[in-house]
């Protein structure tokens, strides 16, 4: 049997509070369902190793970030949630640590007398595949391969075209990227549009496609019907954004879509937003916004059958396929977004679904106005089952093993 190791460095991948969280879990408990066993290594701001069974065969271990929790500790920082200013700066120090402890890890267990490893490694800046094979000399008898969880690099050419910091930092990105790039095995993107775009930014051969996966899906009719028939309101329209983990792209579309909806009429919407955003909630001045903080998946579940329009204002970053879209789709919402929010996404998921597209934020102010002028109506919805979705990376392994 195969067994895998795997290194990311979100520190809580299990815990689905971002897409990049779900891309990495889905994955891993998918390659844990053929495999002997999946063990994910990820970074923690922790101060000792900690150990989650999230599987019968899908375990996680994490490493205590040496270099990033010793100055956190003599700075007094108080932001430790993935990816703040000093875990990035920190980074490739900590991921050093973490690749040694890795290759001590593979070299006791092939001096027990296990084999047939593959090494799955997650992360648009990382730089674990050029430590391991050029300064730990792992070589090449362990097979690498690297999620970069989207092209990024398109995100970063887009903008250094804007700005001479971006350019810099761009500049920058590429050639550290290159050198991960270089030392993989098979670079794994989550849409054939981010395959494409790399294969001409990198002119790579050895790609592989794994698309994002539907962060949530209806047991049943009767599961949907249940939830849906919870909202009782039906003389406005509902809205919701699913806004993400922590950054600034995502603190944007927060504090913008909120200063929008502010100067809308109450009566005629709900808008709900999720994650990590509870400090703007000062920002809020209407009674008809609602920020939730992050939700378990069950009651994201919920608040997305009773919903009826999904917000995706993505209008600073184009790197995969987003998993807020995927989330709307699930659900069979009309969405408002940008055009980079239906990024990768085949045109069949929209058969029946209104999709409104803008290109900024009055546009998106625009529709906003229009849509709550018209009569709302609640439409029959077909939302995306789980059994739809029972093989959908029943061939992982297979995919990246024949590259």
């Amino acid at each position: 049997m195969l067994r895998i190791l795997a290194y990311t460095y979100y520190s809580t991948p299990w815990r689905r509070s971002s897409g990049d969280n779900v891309r990495v879990h889905e994955i891993l408990r998918a390659l844990s369902r053929e495999s002997d066993i999946v063990v994910g290594f990820t970074l923690t701001s922790l101060k000792r190793p900690t150990i989650i069974i999230a599987g019968p065969k899908l375990v996680y271990v994490g490493i205590p970030r040496s270099l990033y929790t010793m100055l956190s500790t003599l700075l007094n920082w108080k932001s430790h949630y993935d990816l703040n200013p000093l875990q990035k700066l920190t980074h490739y120090i900590d991921e050093l640590y973490l690749c040694i402890i890795l290759r001590k890890f593979l070299d006791a267990l092939r001096q027990k007398g296990f084999s047939n490893f593959m090494l799955y490694l997650f992360g648009s800046m990382s730089l674990a595949s050029f430590f391991l094979k050029r300064i730990l000399g792992l070589g090449r008898y362990t097979r690498i391969i690297y999620d970069v969880l989207g092209n990024y690099a398109q995100t970063l050419y887009l903008r250094s075209r804007r700005n001479p910091f971006e350019l810099i930092r761009y500049g920058l990105y590429l050639a550290l990227h290159k050198l991960q790039l270089k030392e993989s095995d098979v670079i794994v993107y989550p849409s054939r549009l981010d395959e494409e775009n790399a294969k001409k930014m990198f002119s790579m051969k050895k790609t592989a496609v794994i698309p994002n996966p539907f962060p949530i899906c209806y047991e049943s009719m009767e599961e949907y019907l249940k939830y849906r028939n919870m909202r009782g309101d039906n003389d406005r329209a509902f809205f919701i954004l699913l806004a993400g983990g922590k950054s600034k792209g995502n603190e944007e579309a927060v504090r913008k879509t909120i200063e929008i909806f502010n100067e809308l009429d109450s009566r005629r919407f709900k808008l709900v937003i999720t994650g990590p955003w509870t400090e703007l909630r000062d920002l809020v001045k209407c009674s008809s916004i609602e920020i939730t903080e992050v939700i378990p998946h069950e009651e994201l579940k919920k608040f997305l059958a009773t919903a009826d329009i999904g917000l995706a204002p993505i209008f600073s970053h184009v790197a995969g396929t987003y998993l807020k879209t995927l989330a709307y789709l699930a659900a069979d919402l009309d969405i408002i977004g940008s055009p980079w929010a239906f990024t990768g996404l085949d045109s069949s998921w929209f058969k029946d679904r209104r999709i409104i597209l803008v290109r900024n934020w009055n546009e998106l102010k625009h529709e906003l106005l229009k849509y709550l002028q018209t009569p709302h109506v609640r439409k029959e919805r077909s939302p995306v089952l789980c059994e739809e979705l029972r093989d959908h990376y029943s061939c992982i392994k297979e995919r990246l093993l024949s590259r």
